[in-house]
């Protein structure tokens, strides 16, 4: 998902007088360990927008029924490492498809789940062998070498008439993640937005919404 219309004249605002960042968002990812600020702003936009999709009953129902799965304990190799074998940051079912097809002797399986992330779960991808998890997954922020993951064996990708494919879980197209509080996610994602659109800079406006929305956000309880 990339930004929305709205948005990219933020970062065509912010990124003037200088072209390499104007173009190339997903090779400066792949390619490089410090990403451009156009790909930063983006990725930015991106982390606001896809948080705070409509709320439905359904997503709370997703959420419980996940939240009663097994967990298992991800190990995530170092960024260089990931970078040097072609991994493609934030682009997890992408990198696991390519890598678990790549396995000459097919010991190596794509699994789907969710990353417990305060108090959302993100639909992720790892990969498992010989009862090893690891996370192939690149990041442009640190994060720690192990974190928790639940495994989600009813998660399917069913192919459009485009050729795209989308994640499905007993027959119901899932968002790309479930949050405890979606209400606080549409709140922040509409007070950046109004940040923006009155000249605030998308990372000044990241910031002071985690300052005010966000630390508020932050103190209740999480997924544990």
């Amino acid at each position: 998902m990339m930004a929305s219309s709205f948005f990219r004249k933020a970062i065509h605002a912010q990124v003037a007088g200088n072209d390499q960042h104007g173009a190339g968002l997903m090779e400066d990812l792949r390619a490089t360990a410090e990403p451009s600020a156009a790909t930063m702003i983006d990725h930015i936009i991106w982390n606001v927008e896809s948080m705070a999709f409509p709320v439905s009953p359904e997503e709370a129902e997703v959420l419980a029924s996940v939240l009663k799965l097994p967990r298992v304990t991800v190990t995530r190799p170092s960024q260089q490492n990931l970078l040097a074998m072609g991994m493609v940051a934030y682009d997890c079912h992408r990198n696991c498809a390519v890598y678990a097809e790549s396995d000459p002797d097919g010991s190596t399986k794509h699994v789907w789940g969710w990353i417990i992330h305060g108090s959302d779960l993100i639909l992720h991808s790892v990969v498992e062998r010989g009862g090893l998890w690891r996370c192939l997954t690149p990041q442009h922020i640190p994060v720690p070498p192990h974190f928790t993951f639940i495994p989600d064996m009813t998660i399917e990708w069913l192919e459009n008439a485009d050729g795209s494919r989308e994640p499905f879980r007993n027959g119901a197209r899932l968002p790309d993640a479930l949050r405890k509080y979606p209400e606080d996610h549409i709140r922040m994602r509409d007070r950046f937005r109004e940040l923006v659109d009155s000249g605030v800079s998308v990372f000044n406006a990241r910031s002071i919404v985690e300052a005010t929305l966000g630390a508020e956000f932050s103190s209740k309880p999480g997924i544990c």
